[in-house]
């Protein structure tokens, strides 16, 4: 579980930075954090702190996914 929950920090993390880079080389840019205090109008280190949670969320979801896939072909 632990392992899982750096998984999806640090992804989420190495995700933001290169979308922040991304913008810088002309692509448009794009905030989840900003994106996600603005639809809920809330200051944006609440969007901040939702964007980890949903990166640690779909680290969770994944690691499921494999398990349960692991499981069926284990013993299928």
């Amino acid at each position: 579980m632990q392992r899982t929950v750096l998984a999806g920090i640090v992804g989420t993390a190495i995700m933001t930075i290169i979308m922040m880079i991304a913008s810088l080389m002309g692509m448009p840019k794009m905030s989840p954090p900003q994106m996600l205090s603005g639809t809920l109008g809330m200051p944006i280190f609440v969007g901040w702190g939702m964007h980890f949670i949903i990166g640690v969320l779909f680290a969770f979801t994944y690691t499921y996914m494999c398990f349960f896939k692991y499981k069926l072909v284990m013993f299928g």
